[in-house]
């Protein structure tokens, strides 16, 4: 599970902020514990099932989820996506005259019941600079164990890692490719838990509607995920009987009535063209969300509102809230603008995040936890006054559309 993820110099985010899914000792009273967390050793009390977070348009909440999907792609793709000489997609904080010419950063910590491990990276467009890998037993005063650590062309491997040092015996491992990336390709252990750790960790954009849809209509070709994906629509009440595909493309059926209210037969439409945009973003989602709830894996989602109704989007997170679904420990971070979902029968306070940007453009990231709120607050209408910040400072429109002669 993810306990952790961090950001520093990259994009909006100009501090290290780091997003932490460890429980608090908050006491909440409207979600049981046993629902929204699930205890992890000795070391760790509980990790939490997911993350909201909140805040004003440009205030740096998707640059988050970029953030996850970079670290992500570098882990996985630097070593077989690059050749030498190749930049790399990573842009730091522009906005300040020192940062613009320094490494973003990256880190992640996630466990199991057995081990934590800490791993991260300094990099830049042009090379990593640095790379570090430690894991600890996932007990109580369980000391570190550093199984790598990268400073430019210096390196420190553990005795463990053979294969690891191998590589770097050979000059295998290029300036702009990360080690772990590299001794995944040849089947290094540990690497290869981490990639694959991340492949079963999926982050969804705005930008990936397209991508989304391609996926969502491959699925439909197994006849139980297709049948667990119509299930899904039924419920959420979209009026469609069946999904399914003809020659290819995704169609949906209907029932149609007489004026009588009888039924007469189903009629069939291609889906993309005629369904809501809603309707289809949820088509889309329905396969990862599945997939997470049935395996325990990890869901990170941009705007996850967007397009969709409250109910829809409320219903979709206490999925993963509930330990009647979510048996196996998936977890969801998502950002959000809808504000319905800020309740505490919904979201523990340690759930609720926000980003804020300074006067220099730089995004701040926070909880709820950090401030003292009853636990039975209403969170909403706390947030849309501004006592959490996270809000847009409008300006007087009016003023635009005075004319300067009256």
């Amino acid at each position: 599970m993810i306990v952790q993820f961090s950001v520093g110099n990259y994009l909006s985010f100009k501090e290290l902020s780091t997003l932490s899914l460890v429980t608090t000792n908050l006491k909440e009273t409207a979600i049981p514990e046993t629902d929204s967390m699930t205890e992890m050793g000795d070391a760790i009390p509980a990790v939490l099932h997911g993350a909201a977070i909140y805040g004003a348009n440009a205030s740096g909440k998707s640059n988050f989820a970029k953030a996850f999907s970079t670290f992500k792609w570098l882990v996985i793709n630097s070593m077989k996506e690059l050749q030498a000489g190749e930049t790399l997609n990573v842009e730091s904080f522009m906005l300040n005259a020192a940062t613009a010419k320094e490494p973003s950063v990256f880190e992640i910590v996630f466990c199991n019941t057995a081990y934590i491990f800490r791993y991260g990276f300094e990099v830049d467009s042009n090379k990593v600079h640095k790379e570090w890998l430690y894991r600890r037993n996932n007990k109580k005063r369980a000391k570190e164990v550093e199984l790598l650590y990268r400073e430019e062309d210096t390196y420190n491997v553990h005795p463990s890692c053979a294969i690891a040092k191998n590589l770097i015996a050979n000059k295998m491992v290029r300036d702009n490719a990360l080690l772990v990336s590299v001794a995944a390709q040849f089947n290094d252990e540990t690497a290869v838990s981490i990639v694959n750790w991340l492949n079963d960790t999926s982050i969804i954009t705005s930008h990936d509607d397209e991508v989304m849809w391609k996926r969502a209509a491959i699925k439909l070709d197994d006849p139980k995920i297709r049948k667990r994906i119509v299930d899904f629509s039924r419920f959420a009440d979209l009026g469609i009987e069946d999904i399914y595909k003809v020659n290819d493309e995704v169609v949906s059926s209907h029932v149609q009535y007489d004026d009588d209210g009888r039924e007469t037969q189903t009629v069939s439409f291609p889906f993309e063209r005629n369904e809501s945009e809603g309707t289809v973003k949820y088509f889309q989602l329905a396969y990862p969300i599945i997939d997470a709830l049935d395996n325990g894996k990890r869901l990170v989602i941009d705007e996850i509102d967007s397009k969709m109704h409250p109910k829809l989007t409320s219903k979709i997170i206490e999925l993963f809230n509930s330990k009647a679904t979510n048996q196996n420990h998936a977890q969801l971070i998502f950002t959000i603008h809808d504000t319905n979902i800020l309740s505490a029968k919904i979201l523990r306070r340690d759930q609720v995040w926000f980003t804020q940007k300074d006067t220099y453009g730089a995004t701040k990231l926070y909880s709820l936890a950090d401030y003292k709120v009853r636990n039975n607050a209403s969170f909403e209408k706390e947030y849309l006054e501004g006592k959490y910040g996270g809000t847009p400072i409008i300006g007087d429109f009016s003023k635009l559309f005075v004319n300067e002669e009256d």
